[in-house]
Order: structure tokens, then C-alpha cells, then sequence
């Protein structure tokens, strides 16, 4: 039974993280995005910014670009600031869709208005809260700084980590109310075992098939996402052959695995 409620909860991890199934993408040295500033650190610590204006700064010196140039930086600039909110908006809708799939099993199991639910809510909600501290300052605005994803990771294998843990822990702390529901359900229905897990794993189909459409659109929302990261990997590295000053710009690693 057990198995059942987890594996009906866990199925839109996959949606949640598609980006990471999709995508290889990490952070060579450091990424920061905050008051609409682009800040670039190599592993060699050489510092880039592009600012507002997208002036172009190398270690505190403005570089002159060509104007082919500079279309390429500002390409390469608006493909960052349209992809921290996309990226924050896919994750924050994967936990939207969970959390409806997990309100209805667990209501399903122990009927309206149980705690549950409420757990259910509280714990995807900081989740999510959690997800717009990361990609949005106090005034709305857009930021990003890689020293906060997980081994230089982009919205991957630490969130992916911290969305499961969230999901095993309301069903370890629910399983006793579970059992109880489950005992009562078979003294004063008959007692057939059989007949309420079949009930359950059939429930647990139609939930699949409810958030099945949502769970897709999500994927193609990643692979986007994804097609417009390898883009930006891309920029990056023609900008590293064509301006001398950043030869060494290689902070962004994409790998764009196709659907």
C-alpha cells in the first residue's frame, strides 16, 4: 500500500526535473544575475560583467566591442535573463501539480479536511518559496547566482533531492493515520484486502492520467528551456573565439539531449 501512495506521488518527479533528464547543464567557475548586472567569475578569476546598458567590463576595464560583437553579447545576455524565469516558473508548476496530485490521493485515503493534506501543502509550498528566493529578489526582479545550485548544477540533482525528501517525508509521517483508515475501511467494509488495493492502485491510474497532459507540457516547456541554454552555451563560445578578452569566458557546459 505503501508502495502505491509513493509511487502515485513520485511520477511527477519527472516532470519536475526534466530539465535535468534533457540536459547536462553546470557552472565552470561563477554565474550571478542580480539588479539586471551579469557577472561572469572564470576559474581563472577573471571577472566579466555586462551591465544594464550591456557594456561589456573585463576585470574593471570596459572593452570595446564590434557591432557584430555586440549583438552576439546581447544575444548572449537577454538568453540568460529569459531563462532564469522560465526555468523557475517549469519547477514551480511541476510542485503546483504535485501537490494536487498528492492533495487527492491522500484525500482519497483519509477523507476532506485531514492533516495531511495541510502537511502536504505547507512542506511544497517552503519547497516553493524556497524556489523564488533563488530566482527572485524582493522587488520581483530576476537573479541568479551559481554559488547556490548544488555542485554548480542548474536547477537539477538539488532540487530533484529536496522535492523527493519532501514527498517521502509527509508519507512517512502519514503511514500511521494510512493504516488506521485502511483498518477501519476493511472491519466495516467486508475486510477484502484485495478489493480496496485494487481500488487504490485504480485511483492511482486515474490521477496518472489527470496530470499526464500537464506532465507533458511540462517536458516540452523543459526541452525549450533546454534548447535555449545549448543556444546561450553556444554564444558563449563564439564570443570566446572572437573577443580576446574572453578567451577564458567558458562558465556555461551544455549538453542538450533531445526528446
Amino acid at each position: 500500500m505503501r508502495n502505491i501512495i509513493f509511487c502515485t506521488s513520485l511520477m511527477l518527479c519527472s516532470a519536475a526535473v526534466a530539465a535535468d533528464k534533457q540536459c547536462d547543464v553546470e557552472f565552470n567557475g561563477g554565474l550571478q544575475l542580480e539588479n539586471q548586472v551579469l557577472t561572469l567569475t572564470t576559474e581563472q578569476n577573471d571577472k566579466i560583467v555586462i551591465n544594464q546598458s550591456k557594456h561589456l567590463y573585463v576585470n574593471g576595464q570596459k572593452t570595446s566591442l564590434s557591432a557584430s560583437q555586440q549583438a552576439r553579447l546581447n544575444e548572449f545576455y537577454d538568453g540568460i535573463s529569459s531563462a532564469v524565469p522560465v526555468a523557475a516558473n517549469i519547477a514551480a508548476d511541476a510542485i503546483e501539480l504535485a501537490n494536487y496530485a498528492l492533495d487527492e490521493t491522500f484525500t482519497q485515503l483519509l477523507g476532506e479536511n485531514n492533516s495531511v493534506v495541510a502537511d502536504i501543502s505547507a512542506q511544497l509550498q517552503e519547497l516553493k518559496r524556497e524556489l523564488n528566493d533563488s530566482f527572485y529578489a524582493d522587488d520581483g526582479s530576476i537573479r541568479l547566482n551559481s554559488a547556490h545550485h548544488n555542485q554548480g548544477e542548474f536547477l537539477s540533482e538539488g532540487f530533484e533531492i529536496k522535492f523527493e525528501q519532501a514527498i517521502e517525508t509527509i508519507v512517512a509521517h502519514s503511514i500511521g493515520q494510512i493504516m488506521v483508515t485502511i483498518g477501519s475501511e476493511l472491519i466495516f467494509n467486508g475486510g477484502d484486502l484485495d478489493e480496496f488495493e485494487q481500488r487504490m492502485e485504480n485511483f492511482a491510474v486515474n490521477i496518472e492520467r489527470q496530470v499526464e497532459n500537464q506532465s507533458e507540457a511540462l517536458e516540452a516547456r523543459a526541452e525549450v528551456l533546454c534548447a535555449s541554454l545549448a543556444n546561450i552555451d553556444r554564444l558563449e563560445e563564439k564570443l570566446q573565439n572572437e573577443v580576446p578578452q574572453l578567451a577564458d569566458m567558458d562558465i556555461l557546459q551544455v549538453k542538450h539531449y533531445a526528446m
